[in-house]
């Protein structure tokens, strides 16, 4: 199963990030930071997101805030304009996804260590993109992650 996931950014702020990983199974394909909101967005479709071959995108689900004075809402603008791209898209909410998929495991798949972005948003999307596929019990995610655990890296 191959699995995008999106850690989507602010669409005001400019030193937000959108983290993107391509995941096969529990297995690192590639992945992105790109630059904020709708715009940056836009040049990561032109340029690389066009010609990605999927089985489901998953983003971040976000939930307005308001009762916070430094509240940035912008982030449903950059949603919605992935979802024009990729409009079977998953919202997936991330509570609960540090205690199904803790750091360790993370570090274990190698998806730990990435290039540099606002908030650890490419880590976040990968976390993302498994606790989607530990919460919808995909088998083939579920397998791939227990051969890493129990030691078994055939396919790696």
């Amino acid at each position: 199963m191959r699995i995008l996931a999106i850690d989507p950014s602010s669409n005001q702020k400019n030193t937000s990030t959108t983290g993107i990983v391509l995941l096969d199974n529990a297995k690192l394909v590639d992945y992105w930071v790109v630059s904020y909101g709708i715009s940056g967005f836009r040049k990561w479709m032109e340029d690389v997101g066009e010609d990605i071959e999927c089985d489901v995108v998953v983003i971040e689900k976000f939930e307005a805030r308001d009762n916070d004075k430094s509240k940035d809402n912008s982030v449903l603008q950059t949603i919605a304009y992935i979802q024009l791209h990729f409009p079977d898209a998953i919202l997936q909410r991330n509570a609960g996804y540090q205690t199904d998929i803790p750091n360790e495991l993370l570090k274990r798949l190698g998806l730990w260590k990435f290039e540099k972005s606002h908030h650890q948003d490419v880590r976040a999307a990968a976390r993302l993109g498994l606790f989607y596929a530990l919460r919808n019990d995909i088998k083939e995610v579920i397998d791939d992650i227990g051969r890493v655990v129990h030691g078994n890296m055939e396919k790696y």
